[in-house]
This record gives structure tokens, C-alpha cells and sequence, in this order.
């Protein structure tokens, strides 16, 4: 027999709390001790194994936050109209849910809501949601059927996302926001049913777009398409419109684009050319993140960054060409480009950021212009290529692991004004063997050159770096 633990309420009902030892077909009673059960609270039958079929009794009005998260064997449950509200959480991880009934009334699906409730395949939304919440059916990987009501007004991020047996779905006509990666990962979704009138969504072929911001959404193409002409006048690709898409080879862009947005083409793994053209002036982060085949890339001119990972793991990229106007290279914006044999840094920029070339293992040379101020950690590691480096008079630190495991570096200038070289920066540099220690050096940490077998010291008598070699037992010759 199941044991049920309840609390009451201000009003004198009663909250159900907790069961222990619930039967595989739990029957939610309606009433204890002669009052009603009207809610039932967060984590009540979570981590529930046995329950397979739930009822909730038409006295509860409110199911609370992950009230039924990872009840895993549950394939069906009943929820009455009296039920009005549904907290987050409340069903994530039912992984043997097939299908829900949602009450009429709810307004709201919850954050998280249905995530990971992969049997699901069909679900029925009363008309009175006008909002779903952020991640509310994320990695329904088997729903297949879902029809949006009339007067839904938003979906939040990732509301759909990977949900790939999806194929088609209705956008209503009030229906005004679409928030980031809504549709991320259905790779089966290939089908939007829009009204003509719709004041702000349309499809232009196979391009979901957001006419007030002349922004493409989302691509449905299928998988046959090997170039894709996105239509004049998109002015913003968004977060994730082509994401995964592995089988274009080449993406045409029209004049008027002007931002592309953080993982837009994330993952085409196929995508072997696509023109930027100068209209461009932003590319957020992570934008070509693992495009595989791509093999070059000219950057816009106008460009004054290139953000956060924008081509990491582009393993195939031979060619960049960057910008006169670029000012930053942020952090892994080149990290396991693996094919990169050269690359000019324009003599604008002044910041070169954690990793941006790391694992780059083709690079044989690289010359830092003068304009750069400063470089991050581990920027150059594991460039197992790269024979020489000619480095900024502007840089007065060479930062942790900078240098670190480029098996190849055999010559390298440092300039006047370098005050300091931090910890392992030349690590495993093994055939390294001299290196020119400027005056203005005045701090060497411990494992600076550590591994660096071949390593020889110039430096000038009476200097810091004479002090260190000494202590550190490190060859030296005085100039």
C-alpha cells in the first residue's frame, strides 16, 4: 500500500508531499482527513521507478516543480481541467511517456517542462497556453506530432530542440517571439505552417524568417542540397540556422547580410567554401565552430574582432585571410586548426587571446606586429610546426604555456620592453637552443623553458636573467 505524506494548507487543504512505496498504477486520492488534496509539491514522485500509470484527482490545481521528474517507467498519466498551473521540471526524464493531455487552462508550459522525455511522440496543448517556457520539450527525440494553439504568443530557447523525429509544425498568427535555437537539432523539421498574414514569420523556400528584423531563423533543406543562395535582403543569420547541417558544401550569402550570430553554422561538417561579404560587421562566437571541410576563409573588411571560437576545430582551413581593420583576436578563435599553414596578423591588433592558435600544427611561421599589446595563455601551444616567431615590441609578458610543446620552435626574438616570462611559456620547446634575453626582463618564474633540452641563455652581464640562469642551472653565454 502506498503511504502517503501530505501538509496543509492556509486555506485547510491539503498539499500532497511525498509517497512512499507508490503502486506501478498510482491513484492520487482527492481528499485527507474529510479535506481536498489541491496541489501536489515539487519532487512529490521523482525518481519514482515504480509508477507506470498516474491519475491525478480533479481537486488539484497546481503541480509542483519536478513533481514527477524521472519517473521512468511511467508511460501515461492523467491530469484533470482543474489543474491550472504546472511548475518546471514537473515531468522531465518520464522517459517511457508516450503521450500528454495537457488541462485546459494552463497558460504556461514550465522551463524543462517534458525534457528528455524521449518515448514521447504526440502531445495536445489546450488553447489556452500562450506560453512556452525555455527547454520545455528539449530532446524529445521521438515527437513526432504537436500543434501549436491560436493565441500562443512566445517560445522560449531551445523550447524544441532536438526533437528529431519533428517535421512539421503550425506558427499561429499571434505568435510574436521566437526566442535563440527553438528549432535546434530537428533534422527531420522541414515544414512551418505559416499564414499568409502572419505579421511577423514567413518562409521564403526552405528559409524561416522573421520579417520585422530581416532575420533567416532557421533553414528546413533537406538533406540533398548541396549549395544553398540565402534570399537578398536577410540582414541577420541567427544563433543556430544552419547548425548541423552536414550536407551543403557551399553557402552563398547576399550584400545585405550584416551580423551572423553565435553557432550559425556550427557543425557543417560538409561546408567547404562560403563568401563573406564586407556588408558584415559581426561574427559572434563559435559561428563556423567544427566546419570540417572548410578549407578557406576572407574575412570581411570592417571587422574588427573575431570572437570567441569562431573557427575552432575547422581542421581542414589552410587559408585565412584577415582584415586590415581587425583590432582582437579573442580567445580559440583558431584552436585545432590543424591545416593552417599561414596566417598575416594585421598591423592593427593589439590583443590576441587565450588559445587562439593553439593546436594550429601546420603553422610554420608567425610574425606579431607591433600594435599587439598582449597575448593569452597557452596562444601558441602545441604548434608542433612552427620553427620561428618574431613578437611584438607592445608585448611586455610572455603568459603561461604560451609557447608550450612546439616541438619545432628553433628561433625566437624577443624584443626590448618584455618584463617578464611566466611559467612553462617555452615547455617542451625542444629545439629551442637559443634564446636572447632582453635587459628589460625582470622576472623569469621557475619553469619557464622546463623540457627545453637544447636551451642556451643569451643575456647580458650583471642582468636579472644572469641571476636566473645561475639559480636555475640553466646554460648561458653573456653578451
Amino acid at each position: 500500500m502506498p503511504e502517503f505524506v501530505f501538509s496543509r494548507k492556509r486555506d485547510g487543504s491539503f498539499q500532497l508531499e511525498s509517497c512512499e512505496s507508490p503502486d506501478a498504477n498510482l491513484v492520487i486520492p482527492s481528499e485527507h482527513e474529510g479535506r481536498p488534496v489541491t496541489s501536489i509539491a515539487e519532487n512529490a514522485f521523482s525518481w519514482c521507478y515504480q509508477i507506470r500509470h498516474a491519475s491525478i484527482p480533479d481537486t488539484v490545481v497546481s503541480i509542483g516543480e519536478g513533481a514527477f521528474s524521472w519517473c521512468e517507467s511511467m508511460e501515461d498519466i492523467v491530469i484533470p481541467d482543474s489543474v491550472r498551473v504546472i511548475e518546471d521540471w514537473a515531468f522531465t526524464g518520464c522517459q517511457s511517456l508516450r503521450s500528454i493531455r495537457l488541462p485546459n487552462g494552463i497558460s504556461k508550459i514550465g522551463y524543462c517542462c517534458f525534457q528528455s522525455c524521449t518515448s514521447l511522440t504526440t502531445v495536445e496543448l489546450p488553447q489556452s497556453v500562450r506560453q512556452i517556457c525555455a527547454e520545455s520539450f528539449s530532446e524529445c527525440r521521438n515527437l513526432q506530432t504537436i500543434h501549436l494553439p491560436d493565441l500562443l504568443t512566445s517560445i522560449e530557447d531551445n523550447a524544441f530542440s532536438g526533437c528529431e523525429s519533428l517535421s512539421r509544425i503550425n506558427l499561429p498568427d499571434h505568435l510574436t517571439e521566437l526566442d535563440n535555437h527553438v528549432f535546434s537539432g530537428c533534422t527531420s523539421l522541414s515544414d512551418f505552417e505559416i499564414s499568409p498574414q502572419h505579421p511577423v514569420f514567413r518562409m521564403n523556400g526552405r528559409f524561416l524568417l522573421n520579417v520585422r528584423e530581416n532575420k533567416l531563423i532557421y533553414f528546413a533543406g533537406g538533406r540533398t542540397e548541396k549549395e544553398i543562395i540565402v534570399p537578398d535582403g536577410v540582414e541577420i543569420i541567427a544563433e543556430e540556422a544552419f547548425a548541423g547541417r552536414t550536407y551543403p558544401e557551399r553557402i552563398n550569402l547576399p550584400d545585405s547580410v550584416k551580423i551572423i550570430e553565435s553557432k550559425a553554422f556550427y557543425g557543417c561538417r560538409g561546408l567547404k567554401g562560403i563568401v563573406l561579404p564586407d556588408s558584415i560587421t559581426r561574427i559572434d562566437s563559435a559561428a563556423f565552430h567544427s566546419c570540417s571541410a572548410l578549407t578557406g576563409i576572407r574575412l570581411p573588411q570592417g571587422l574588427t574582432l573575431v570572437d570567441y571560437s569562431v573557427f575552432y576545430a575547422c581542421n581542414t582551413l589552410k587559408s585565412v585571410v584577415l582584415p586590415d581593420s581587425l583590432k582582437i583576436i579573442s580567445a580559440c578563435a583558431f584552436s585545432g586548426c590543424g591545416s593552417l599553414q599561414t596566417i598575416k596578423i594585421p598591423d592593427k591588433v593589439i590583443y590576441i587571446g587565450d588559445s587562439a592558435f593553439e593546436g594550429c600544427r601546420s603553422l610554420e611561421e608567425i610574425h606579431i606586429p607591433d600594435s599587439v599589446e598582449s597575448i593569452g595563455t597557452h596562444v601558441f601551444g602545441s604548434c608542433s610546426s612552427l620553427v620561428s616567431v618574431d613578437l611584438s615590441s607592445g608585448i611586455r609578458s610572455i603568459p603561461f604555456r604560451a609557447f608550450s610543446r612546439c616541438e619545432s620552435l628553433n628561433r625566437i626574438h624577443l624584443p626590448e620592453g618584455i618584463e617578464e616570462i611566466r611559467n612553462e611559456a617555452f615547455d617542451s620547446c625542444e629545439n629551442l637552443q637559443s634564446v636572447n634575453i632582453p635587459e628589460t626582463v625582470i622576472s623569469i618564474e621557475p619553469d619557464a623553458f622546463s623540457n627545453c633540452r637544447r636551451i642556451r641563455l643569451s643575456v647580458n652581464s650583471g642582468s636579472y636573467a644572469l641571476q636566473y640562469a645561475q639559480e636555475e642551472r640553466i646554460p648561458y653565454a653573456v653578451k
